[in-house]
């Protein structure tokens, strides 16, 4: 399992806007499918994102980031306001993204619960919502109330199969 975070350019707030924001989860969802990489907890915050993800192979982890990146710059780009556009464009090159992510191997239960925790509370902690089970682009309502959100959440920790 691997927890992950990855930044939008100047930390633009671009997914508070709740259109931009869902068109990313979607992204997300069929990038997951793609490269069948397991989803256990995400959050995605107005100008950032969080995931707890299981991969059969660890080595898949950069391929699989670059395409979530990449399809969700080129699905965006197209609807996202002139404003928007202007701050993500750059000697003529398009970059909603920072370039890089940070990871980081979980290996123990301890570990997961913290990041999980972490996760979900995110969106309280930026004062978005009072409850983490009121954000609906996390896993939050999938841990804490059972019910599922946009993306399946895999609590059977099938990648590990």
């Amino acid at each position: 399992m691997v927890f992950v975070t990855t930044t939008v350019k100047k930390w633009t707030p671009v997914f508070a806007n709740k259109r931009y924001g869902r068109l990313v989860v979607d992204m997300l969802r069929e990038v997951l499918s793609r490269h069948q990489v397991s989803l256990a907890a995400y959050v995605l915050m107005p100008s950032h994102f969080h995931a707890l993800m299981g991969f059969k192979e660890i080595t898949q982890l950069p391929r699989m980031m670059q395409t979530f990146k990449s399809l969700s710059t080129r699905r965006l780009r197209p609807i996202l306001s002139d404003e928007l556009r202007k701050v993500f464009e750059e000697d003529g090159a398009f970059r909603l993204w920072k370039p890089r992510f940070d990871d980081l191997v979980i290996w123990s239960d301890k570990q997961f619960k913290i990041k999980i925790n972490y996760i979900h509370n995110n969106p309280v902690k930026a004062g978005l919502v009072g409850r983490s089970t009121e954000y609906i682009m996390s896993s939050s309502g999938d841990w804490i109330l059972g019910e599922q959100g946009l993306i399946s959440i895999d609590k059977n920790w099938s990648w590990l199969n």
